[in-house]
């Protein structure tokens, strides 16, 4: 299965999504719509057998200009199955800043809804959590760490409690991309229910004030646990 985004200008950075569920592996290209400025939105609906994922994307493209790439997404899923489900969801951006250090922030946060039986969001076990965050593919950050648990009442909602890492944001120290940047999501959701899950990943080359501040050597690998 593939997805594709409302038509535009290709001169985006195409987004690569993959998506299982409960060990079902699934991929996609997103192709931006140009905005203007470096802007680029995404847009494009996902679904098959016992699920629907809704993605919405924002992506600030100056990494020629400057340095700074910001993924913002709105990420929606409901679980269509009478069972609960395992998911996890990737997003991969191109970004390339070149040899050289960068500062990193990020954040999510969202809201569980329930269906007749409540509601239910968990961790996926030991090791995992709930947003992560990568660069050329080695995890910088991990937010909503497991073990956690998100419960309603029937038909009511609930908010997932915002965590936020290299605040203010930017400001983990790291070097620069020369490959990716990207995103992940692993959860269990409950039967019927939906969640919506807004994130951002921000990427920046400090200037050089910034970089006598930081001292940058190098990756910092720190985890704040929320």
């Amino acid at each position: 299965m593939s997805a594709s985004a409302s038509a535009g200008f290709e001169d985006g950075p195409d987004l690569s999504v993959d998506w299982v569920v409960d060990g079902v592996a699934y991929n996609g290209t997103l192709v931006g719509t140009d905005l203007g400025g470096g802007l680029y939105s995404y847009a494009a609906t996902t679904s098959d057998v016992g699920f629907s994922i809704d993605w919405v994307m924002t992506v600030n493209n100056n990494g020629s200009n400057g340095g700074f790439q910001l993924l913002g997404s709105t990420i929606g899923v409901t679980n269509l199955l009478a069972a609960d489900s395992e998911f996890s969801l990737s997003i991969l951006m191109p970004t390339i800043f070149g040899d050289g250090a960068a500062l990193y922030g990020g954040s999510v946060g969202g809201t569980l809804t329930g269906e007749a039986g409540g509601g239910l969001l968990a961790g996926l076990g030991e090791g995992s959590s709930f947003w992560s965050a990568s660069v050329d593919g080695t995890t910088i950050a991990q937010l909503i760490e497991d073990p956690f648990l998100i419960t309603t009442d029937p038909f009511e909602s609930a908010a997932i409690p915002a965590a936020a890492f290299g605040e203010p944001i930017p400001s983990l120290e790291g070097i620069s991309p020369t490959a990716s940047m990207g995103v992940a999501l692993d959860f269990l959701l409950g039967a019927g229910d939906t969640v919506a899950i807004t994130s951002t990943f921000v990427g920046q080359i400090p200037t050089p004030a910034t970089l006598a501040l930081f001292g940058i050597a190098g990756f910092n690998r720190r985890r704040r646990r929320a």
